[in-house]
This record gives C-alpha cells, sequence and structure tokens, in this order.
C-alpha cells in the first residue's frame, strides 16, 4: 500500500516544482549588472549571460571581460561584471502625422465643407538605457514608452435640405451612420421637442449581454444613428434628432427604458463612459 502512495507523490511534487519554476520564468530574472560608472538591476529572461547580453544588444567582442563567463547560467539575483562599459539614458520621441476624418451631415444651409477640429499629432517617447565603452555605443534597451494619441483633423461635409424638407430620411441617418460632434445642426422643421433622460450603450456584451448580436430589437444594424426608446413613449420609426448627438432613429427597446428615458448607440464603451447620463434636448420630426 505504501509503495502505491509512492508514484502519484512523486508526480505531483514534480508537477508543482516545474509550476513555481514556470511562473519563476514569467516573472523574469533580476540581474545586478556592475559598469564603470554605476550598478544597474535589470530584468532578463536569458538562460545564460551571453542570452542576456544579447537581450542588451551588446556584442562580447566590443568590451572586456564579463564576469561570470558567457556560457554561465544566469541565475535570479546574480551579479554580472562588464568591465569597461558606461551606462547612460536617453529618450526618442516619434510623431504621428495627423490624419483625417470626413463625416456628413445635413442641414438647412449651404452645401460646405467646415473644419471641426483641427486635430493633434501623436507622440511616442521612449526611454532607453544607452551602454558604451570607448566612447561608442555598443547597445541599449528600450524602457518606458508614453504615447501621446493622435487625433484626427475632422472635417465636416454638410448636405444641404431643401426648405420644405424636415430632415433626412430613415435611409440616410441609417446609411450615412453620423458620429455625434457638436456640428451636427438641429433641424428647422419638427414636430414637437422633449426634454428627455439620456443614456449611452455600445451594440457588444458589455451593454446588451452576453447574446448581444449587433442587432437592435426590430433587426436594425446597431451603431451611430440608432437610439433606443420607450415604444409606448415614442414609435418605433420615428425619426429624431438629439442635440449633440445628431439625427437617429428610434430602432431599439430595453428593459431599463422607460417613458421619458432614451438611449443613445455609440461604437465603443469609451464613448459611452464620456457620454455618461445627462438630459438632453430631442426633437420629434415629422
Amino acid at each position: 500500500m505504501k509503495i502505491g502512495w509512492v508514484a502519484p507523490l512523486a508526480a505531483l511534487v514534480l508537477l508543482l516544482l516545474n509550476c513555481a519554476s514556470a511562473l519563476g520564468a514569467d516573472t523574469g530574472k533580476q540581474v545586478n549588472v556592475l559598469l564603470a560608472n554605476e550598478t544597474i538591476p535589470l530584468t532578463s529572461r536569458a538562460v545564460t549571460v551571453g542570452g542576456f547580453l544579447d537581450e542588451l544588444s551588446i556584442a562580447p567582442g566590443g568590451i572586456g571581460e564579463v564576469d561570470p563567463p558567457l556560457d554561465s547560467q544566469l541565475l535570479d539575483g546574480m551579479q554580472v561584471k562588464l568591465q569597461g562599459v558606461t551606462v547612460s539614458r536617453g529618450t526618442t520621441e516619434r510623431t504621428v502625422p495627423v490624419g483625417v476624418h470626413f463625416s456628413e451631415c445635413y442641414r438647412h444651409g449651404p452645401e460646405e465643407c467646415v473644419v471641426a477640429d483641427p486635430g493633434q499629432e501623436g507622440i511616442i517617447s521612449t526611454t532607453y538605457t544607452i551602454f558604451s565603452a570607448s566612447g561608442q555605443e555598443i547597445g541599449r534597451r528600450a524602457h518606458d514608452e508614453v504615447i501621446q494619441e493622435m487625433r484626427p483633423k475632422q472635417v465636416v461635409c454638410f448636405i444641404p435640405l431643401s426648405e420644405d424638407e424636415d430632415g433626412p430620411t430613415i435611409e440616410q441617418i441609417l446609411t450615412e451612420r453620423a458620429a455625434p460632434g457638436s456640428w451636427n445642426v438641429a433641424p428647422d422643421h419638427y414636430k414637437r421637442t422633449l426634454t428627455m433622460n439620456s443614456t449611452a450603450y455600445e451594440p457588444g456584451p458589455r451593454s446588451c449581454g452576453r447574446s448581444a448580436n449587433g442587432r437592435t430589437a426590430n433587426g436594425t444594424k446597431a451603431g451611430y444613428g440608432v437610439v433606443a426608446v420607450d415604444p409606448h413613449f415614442i414609435p418605433l420609426g420615428t425619426r429624431l434628432f438629439i442635440e449633440g448627438y445628431g439625427y437617429a432613429v428610434a430602432a431599439d427597446t430595453g428593459g431599463a427604458i422607460d417613458g421619458n428615458d432614451i438611449d443613445l448607440c455609440f461604437q465603443t464603451v469609451s464613448e459611452c463612459m464620456q457620454w455618461g447620463r445627462k438630459k438632453v434636448k430631442v426633437y420629434v420630426l415629422y
């Protein structure tokens, strides 16, 4: 009986040791590097000292003595001395050019394109640890990368509505899928206005649950230009204009939408968070 327990127990111990080893490999080894001007701590996933130098892009032929030797196993907490090597720090910046995003918007007025937002270049800043010998760079390691996101230039092309039109048709709204923005101008003709409690959602599982399929209650593809309403308060298929959002079609419902509530569809969770909850003026079109 006792012999029967030995093999399974040994296998379990070996499995635990392997798991612990794998976890240790995931976190990397801490290595203290002794240089001519200072000692710096670095993290490595290399197996040998030579592999560690490869991670730093340092060719052993360009430096003096390496202690321990290159074929030594690299261990956690090890001290590696690089004779004649100094270290410095530097930062490089790379700009990301401004892209241009065109959108269309209906309004009563002339046909024209205007710059709604000039945009902003993106900047990628990377900090490096630079290794030198005899005044020449022999290797470097990139560290922190700070990214300032590029904001695209927004160009809005206004499509004129004739004097007798109260706004775009349902087909035009759902074809255009205009992104919300301050450039969306309220219509001149409308049936009535409402002040409603607005929220925001996106067509993914975070807002709509695991069964989300990207379609609304009446089968319309969710996204910009679609809003959820209480159909007893605003019938499905009604064209609307929401201040700060733009033209939309009442094409969805929701269990939390009741009476004077309206839920505006966006593309991403971050856009929903930015919109939040607020009262909005809603124009009901003829």
